[in-house]
Order: C-alpha cells, then structure tokens, then sequence
C-alpha cells in the first residue's frame, strides 16, 4: 500500500535566506528524520519525499508499506510520533492510504495486476452501524 501525505508549505519563491527559506530547511530536515524513524517500522518498503514542480509551496511524503497494518503500526511507535507530529501542522486534510492495483517494477516488467484487499462494504461501514 501507498501512504501518502500531502503538505502545504509557504513558498520560499527561491529565497536562500529569511523566514519562509529557514520554514523550508526546517520542515525538509524533519521529514528526513521521520523517514529515517519511518523505515525502522516493520512493513516498510520505501519512502521518498519530493516538493510539487509547478508550486513549490506543495509538498508530499511518500511511503510504501506492506500493508495498512504495517502502516498503522508505525504511526503508533514513540520514534515516528517524535519526528512526524511537528510536520503534521502543515498537512494537508485529504485521503492518504491507497492500495495499489495495478504495478510495473522495472521498465522490462509487464503490469501486475494485485487484488483488492478491501472489504465489499468499506466505504459504508462503521462502529455503531
């Protein structure tokens, strides 16, 4: 599964010094300690984190998983709470967990399809109902 994080940053407009290029550094180190406390979570596979071309103030933190378990259960380890919570006040509110359908490796590999493991009623059921 994919986890990702979107993130909204003041833009730096190429600024190499002041505030909002000091927020930038600040924020790219943090996110680099909390892909480092990220990848010691069992069910990782990778991560990456990369700045929008087109609006330098869109950020995104990309991460792989084994699955939404391995996922969930590092969000609860003390290291990765440390590092992620103080980022988490630029995040953006949108849906982060995705399961990937469709694969290609390598440019050599074909596509692989993978089967959905949501239940039939996930986007309808809920504790109470």
């Amino acid at each position: 599964m994919l986890a990702m994080v979107r993130f909204r940053l003041p833009a730096a407009s190429g600024e190499t010094a002041g505030p909002a290029a000091r927020l930038v550094t600040e924020f790219a180190a943090g996110a680099e300690r909390a892909l480092a406390a990220l990848g010691q979570a069992a069910g990782y596979r990778s991560g990456r984190l990369a700045r929008a071309m087109d609006d330098p103030a869109e950020w995104v933190l990309v991460t792989e998983w084994d699955g939404p378990g391995a996922w969930r259960r590092a969000l609860g380890r003390f290291d990765v709470k440390l590092e992620l919570t103080p980022l988490l006040v630029h995040a953006v509110d949108v849906p982060g967990a995705f399961e990937v359908l469709v694969g290609q490796d390598s440019p050599a590999a074909a596509p692989r399809r993978h089967g959905s493991a949501l239940a039939p009623d996930a986007a309808t059921a809920a504790p109470g109902r």
